[in-house]
């Protein structure tokens, strides 16, 4: 971030410092520990477990070993690594981090704040709940003007899984999806060999708004078992959090950036902000790619967005 004036700098960075410091407060009362996680990865290692990443938008540096790091892209895929060899099967971790993630933009190197919640070995039953009023309690602290999109991963699987798409047309689709592309994909599908499930896909950019207007736009499409369970996922869902907040939209097309999440998926907005305040999912089969399936949900606040979107709102 560019400021002409020493002033403004030094002004964005004191409120910088009280608005992380206000959520890490809160985080530790509420029971979470903090960890400090590695800027580092290992390009080979990052790349093989998040397949959708843009290469090119990675960070590199080649160590005097000739080996190829890079710049932190995503800190959840560090802290899983680190951890999963270690594991023990009765051990539960609340933590947060505060940390910098780096990607290539196009033009230079983009630096981004955020901190991070990660839950992790909680088989609790409302863990998704619990973790959904977390995020709600930090972005609902700083603007009445917030809304939460959810949506379930395996909603969209169920769909992918069984059109039995190869893999080329399997990360477009995802591609089309991510960037909400409704024309282009309609023309992409249109030129595939159509399967019963595509009558679902074709309308997925379509299925969002309240819980009862999905299941209406829902009638006479194609459902798997799959499918419905990822509905009945969000119904519990729907259900806990109309008792915490009525700024809530579900997206059933929702896709992530990594797309490592296998279940619910969240993201939260304040008003005025051009992009997510809030990201997060259940990620537990990302886990196994380590060596060991545990249940794990977490999310990071974009801390530079938050910022300006308080400062924007007073």
């Amino acid at each position: 971030m560019n400021f002409l004036k020493i002033e403004d700098e030094m002004k964005y960075f004191q409120r910088m410092f009280v608005l992380r410091k206000e959520i890490e407060n809160f985080l530790y009362k509420e029971g979470y520990m903090n960890i400090e996680p590695s800027i580092f990865e290992e390009y080979d290692e990052f790349t093989s477990v998040n397949s959708r990443i843009d290469r090119s938008s990675t960070v590199k540096i080649l160590e005097s070993n000739s080996d190829i790091l890079i710049l932190s892209p995503d800190i959840t895929t560090g802290i899983i690594n680190k951890f999963m060899p270690r594991w023990d099967y009765d051990l539960i971790l609340k933590i947060f981090y505060y940390g910098k993630t780096y990607k290539h933009n196009g033009t230079g190197i983009k630096e981004n704040r955020e901190m991070g919640v990660e839950i992790i070995g909680d088989k609790s039953p409302n863990i998704d709940q619990d973790t959904l009023m977390t995020a709600e309690r930090i972005i609902s602290r700083y603007s009445e003007n917030y809304l939460f999109e959810i949506g379930n991963s395996k909603f969209l699987k169920g769909i992918m899984m069984a059109c039995s798409f190869n893999k080329e047309d399997y990360d477009n689709i995802l591609n089309l999806l991510y960037l909400k592309n409704k024309q282009e994909l309609s023309d992409y599908l249109s030129g595939l060999k159509y399967r019963e499930p595509m009558s679902t896909l074709l309308n997925i950019l379509d299925l969002e708004g309240t819980y009862e207007e999905i299941n209406g736009k829902l009638e006479g499409l194609y459902l798997n078992d799959m499918m419905k369970t990822s509905l009945e996922e969000l119904k519990i869902i729907d259900e806990h959090m109309k008792n915490i907040t009525d700024k809530i939209i579900y997206d059933l097309s929702m896709v992530s950036e990594l797309s490592y999440y296998d279940g619910i998926i969240f993201r939260g907005y304040i008003q005025g902000s051009n992009t997510e305040i809030i990201k997060g999912g259940r990620y537990d089969s990302f886990t196994e790619q380590f060596g060991i399936k545990i249940p794990a949900i977490g999310f990071t606040v974009e801390l530079d967005e938050l910022l300006k979107a308080v400062y924007k709102e007073g």
